[in-house]
């Protein structure tokens, strides 16, 4: 069960970046100026905010039942970098501070290599420290 609520994690933090994703292919590569193209892009950040608290609700329930406690591991890092991107994106609603937008992406990009590194490396902390 574990398994599966790990893949709806990544699901969902896949969905959560896709407004970025996809206003970066628009801008760069697709350019176009389709209106059911921007659509798209604001029915997943429609999504983002509640499927943001989903996430911070349903990463360490994962990290539980697969661990059957909390321990260091990289499922912890991914977690504490998913906390500070939403923690940051929040704040950038709440005050409207630029650099705050800017670090929430900057965040969000560690939290993507280190969800690559957790589904292919799940175990690397506990060789990098044995």
């Amino acid at each position: 069960m574990y398994s599966v609520l790990g893949w709806l994690n990544a699901g969902i933090l896949m969905i959560l970046l896709s407004p970025f994703l996809l206003n970066f292919l628009n801008k760069h590569i697709i350019k176009t100026k389709s209106n059911g193209f921007r659509d798209l892009i604001k029915i997943f950040r429609r999504f983002h905010k509640p499927l943001g608290v989903a996430l911070a609700i349903l990463a360490p329930i994962h990290g539980y039942m697969a661990l059957g406690g909390f321990r260091l591991h990289t499922g912890t890092l991914l977690y504490l970098s998913a906390f500070a991107t939403a923690a940051l994106g929040g704040s950038f609603y709440m005050l409207k501070k630029r650099v705050l937008f800017q670090w929430h992406k900057r965040i969000a990009a560690v939290t993507v290599v280190l969800l690559l590194i957790h589904i292919f490396f799940p175990s690397a902390l506990f060789y990098l420290f044995r």
